[in-house]
């Protein structure tokens, strides 16, 4: 019989599903606490865990813990509340199935099968007899060795390109003076500019300003847009979420959602937002109320702008003049910098920065507060 850990804090819960797996075929012991189910998994070999996300208890959280304990085991969690964004965020943290209620045992037999069909393989040690090895042994040995060597030399030549892409391919001038960021909307950057109160479309091959839209209620320092929507970030640390109309029609204000706001960032499900002041990072969950689900510390001096390149986000540092990339799982520890030779001389100091899938833009402010702003392409990536 193959046992099933449930991990469920309710016991109504624990009841329900460790009788809808006992008619299934499969042995459960249910626990209302990690600990008790990590120790059930020990002692029964537990082949896949089953838990309960919901009030009080945060799956994502004991997603990760059991997969810290037991990395080879599938995690199958059941919703409460069908939430599709919630699904997403599991799936993202290691779960193998997630199942929206109401619980069937059609899908709970799909999801556990499933999940144990794609469980790792285990590993076993077993004694192997004595070898001869000969000459021609120690050789291959040798040659593999040195092969791993001259690989791993190209891997670190190759990141080292990679990091160091940031030299510059483009550069214009702008008919703007105060910029405070930019964004990119699939089809332009966008340059948000605090003293006139407006954003600018510009055109990828020239700059050009294809479109200007104004706003008189507020100063804009930052923005970002999704597939549906635009947002922008004003002074007063309010974040608007937009139509991505003519008229950038607001739909909803989120007051000082974003205080001392350097940038704002999408990564599909969560809204990233750079304090300057407080130097935090903070992850928001994409609710009525943008709730804040996390909070980190920024290791910057300045900070000036913040996007998100399809896998890690990226942060702008006016002061080094530098790019900090941060793993989504840990942003408060920067795990690769970019220098921005472009700056280099003084002149500028970088006060935006933008992603269009290939390349990073950054824009800059003149030291000298009179010449025009600078709009920057940096050279693309290779990935």
């Amino acid at each position: 019989m193959s046992f099933i850990g449930l991990l469920a804090k309710e016991n109504e819960d624990r009841e329900l599903l460790g009788g809808l797996l006992g008619e299934l075929g499969y042995g459960v012991e249910g626990a209302g606490r990690l600990e008790e189910a990590l120790e059930f998994a020990r002692e029964r070999k537990t082949r896949a865990f089953l838990l309960v996300d919901g009030v009080g208890a945060d799956a994502e959280t004991l997603t990760r813990e059991l997969l810290r304990a037991f990395p080879l085991l599938p995690v199958v969690v059941a919703l409460k509340v069908r939430d599709a964004s919630r699904a997403v965020a599991l799936m993202r943290v290691g779960a193998a199935e997630v199942i929206a209620p109401p619980w069937t045992p059609e899908d709970l037999k799909l999801s556990v099968s499933k999940g144990l069909r794609f469980q790792g393989t285990a590993l076993s040690v077993a004694k192997a007899a004595p070898l001869s090895r000969s000459p021609l042994w120690y050789a291959l040995a040798v040659g593999l060795f040195l092969a791993a060597g001259l690989g791993a030399a190209s891997l670190k030549r190759a990141e080292q390109n990679r990091l160091a892409a940031a030299a510059r391919v483009d550069r214009w001038d702008l008919p703007v003076r105060h910029p405070a960021g930019l964004a990119y909307d699939g089809k332009s950057v966008w340059l948000v500019e605090w003293f006139t109160q407006s954003f600018y479309a510009l055109s990828m091959d020239d700059t050009t300003v294809q479109v200007v839209r104004h706003l008189t209620a507020e100063t804009p320092v930052a923005a970002a847009f999704t597939g549906e929507a635009m947002w922008t970030v004003s002074a007063d640390g309010a974040i608007i979420r937009r139509m991505r109309d003519d008229k950038m029609t607001p739909l909803t204000r989120y007051p000082r959602a974003a205080p001392n706001s350097a940038g704002l960032a999408f990564d599909g499900l969560y809204l990233w937002t750079l304090d300057a002041r407080a130097k935090v990072i903070r992850k928001h969950l994409v609710d009525r109320e943008l709730s804040v689900l996390a909070v980190y510390k920024w290791r910057g001096t300045k900070a000036a702008g913040l996007v998100y390149d399809g896998k890690t986000l990226w942060s702008l540092d006016a002061a080094d003049r530098r790019l900090l990339r941060h793993a989504l799982e840990r942003p408060d520890e920067p795990v690769d910098s970019m220098g921005l030779p472009e700056y280099a001389q003084g002149n500028y100091i970088p006060a935006g920065l933008a992603w269009d899938g290939k390349r990073f833009w950054t824009v800059g402010e003149a030291v000298d507060g009179k010449s025009p702003a600078r709009l920057v392409r940096h050279q693309e990536e290779t990935r």
